[in-house]
């Protein structure tokens, strides 16, 4: 996936969600302000800097020496989506509540997720009960939970956790 991908995925994703109870605050993402979870792997979209040392600090970072030889140009996944990418959001935590935040995409993806899921309490394992490959596969299955009105189960649940 790619970081375009990711905005025209989240876009598709952001009017399902109010109906599959996720009422947080949707924005679009600012230029370097807001995060992502997930991994970029297209390499186009890496960031890169440049430096004199050789060591690697970033976990999936990886270094290749500089044209002109001086130095290292370290090149690592992005963390920030593309500006314009729509986002959700909420205060979450009890004392010190703190703010998180997502692209739609990841929290359509997790609410899906879950939903086709189920405990095996023998095995300790979750037992996906759908194929959940690709990202039309996730929302053939969110539509097929709005249509066949599994929607109730889910503010059931939702009604019963801790507000925040």
């Amino acid at each position: 996936m790619n970081l375009r991908i990711l905005k025209k995925l989240s876009r598709r994703a952001a009017p399902l969600l109010p109906h599959l109870t996720d009422h947080r605050q949707q924005f679009r993402a600012e230029r370097g302000e807001n995060y992502t979870g997930l991994l970029i792997t297209a390499r186009k979209h890496f960031e890169r800097t440049r430096s004199v040392h050789a060591e690697v600090w970033r976990q999936r970072e990886f270094k290749t020496p500089a044209r002109d030889g001086n130095g290292w140009i370290f090149h690592a996944p992005p963390d920030h989506p593309r500006k314009g990418t729509i986002m959700v959001g909420a205060m979450s935590g009890g004392e010190e509540s703190e703010w998180s935040e997502e692209t739609a995409w990841e929290a359509l993806r997790e609410i899906v997720f879950w939903h086709y899921c189920e405990w095996d309490p023998g095995t300790d394992n979750l037992v996906p009960l759908r194929c959940l490959r690709s990202p039309s596969d996730i929302f053939r299955a969110a539509d097929e939970m709005l249509v066949a009105g599994e929607v109730s189960r889910l503010e059931w649940l939702a009604s019963r956790s801790p507000a925040t």
